[in-house]
């Protein structure tokens, strides 16, 4: 067992989570927590999707700290479960109590904090990037055409709010609209302005988006989204339903006026926030989808 004297961080990543841009130990200069020896280390617990991660966190000893995630949020609300169907379920009421006396939250936006305060958790507001921000630099073209991109995951249209862009498509037709991740069908209609890509490798698309006007984000409950982030750090003019300073919100906007301009405001802030938590020992040049 390792001794008390010890206090370095070290993080917990939810399997639930999968692969994101690049790994902990990159990105925050920590390591991998092996609860037989870091038993009285600080520890940060990114994912708390079901009792397993939350059974991880309770029994751990030393400082606790949780980054939520985005929908893990929802499943905890919900009640976690003890069967395999759902049909049996924990109060999420008991568990809260115990959180919010016992560790530290970071959430990512304001509506992932309304739905813990609602439960009784207090949070701090960190958004995250899990890459290298100074990867990332303004390469914002006023010249091009305006063109914005978003992303799917498992092919779930409906929540990314695919169906949405293609009411805004047909509103703005002199604007083009890029989506990416899907490996099954999404019928675009008779929507010209409109190109779906697939699922290609993360680089491809990176080398494709950075030169566009911005990324459009209409999930509703979300964490700080991937492309939002490297939207921003780009210098590009984001859409999000979630709002943040210095993005654009679908409903109030003129997206063929606003965007003709680099969005410095939108990437100094960020920068002035991105990561800024007590585990991440590289706070000032790295920074987390």
């Amino acid at each position: 067992m390792q001794e008390k004297e010890d206090l370095s961080w070290k993080y917990r990543w939810a399997p639930s989570l999968g692969n994101l841009e690049d790994t902990a130990e990159n990105i925050w200069g920590i390591e991998k927590y092996n609860p037989e020896i870091h038993i009285y280390n600080p520890v940060v617990f990114f994912g708390l999707y079901g009792l397993p991660d939350f059974y991880s966190l309770w029994r751990h000893s030393g400082r606790r700290a949780i980054l939520w995630a985005g929908s893990d949020i929802l499943h905890f609300l919900d009640g976690y479960w003890l069967d395999d169907k759902g049909s049996i379920k924990i109060s999420p009421k008991p568990l809260a109590t115990w959180i919010n006396k016992n560790c530290e939250n970071y959430v990512e936006n304001e509506v992932e904090q309304d739905a813990l305060k609602s439960i009784g958790i207090d949070s701090q507001i960190v958004p995250s990037f899990l890459g290298n921000v100074e990867d990332y630099q303004v390469v914002f073209n006023t010249n091009k055409k305006i063109r914005y991109y978003s992303s799917v995951s498992g092919n779930e249209f409906e929540k990314y709010g695919w169906y949405k862009i293609l009411e805004i498509a047909k509103q703005n037709p002199e604007i083009e609209f890029h989506l990416y991740g899907n490996s099954k069908y999404f019928n675009i209609k008779d929507s010209e302005n409109i190109i779906v890509h697939g699922l290609i490798p993360k680089e491809q698309m990176n080398r494709e988006i950075i030169g566009m006007t911005g990324a459009i984000r209409l999930t509703e409950f979300d964490g700080f989204s991937e492309i939002i982030a490297k939207s921003l750090l780009w210098g590009q003019w984001p859409i999000s339903i979630i709002r943040y300073p210095h993005t654009l919100y679908p409903s109030n906007i003129d997206m063929a006026k606003i965007a003709r301009e680099p969005n410095y405001k939108g990437r100094d802030w960020l920068l002035s926030i991105i990561n800024k938590y007590p585990w991440n020992e590289k706070n000032t040049s790295r920074g987390s989808v």
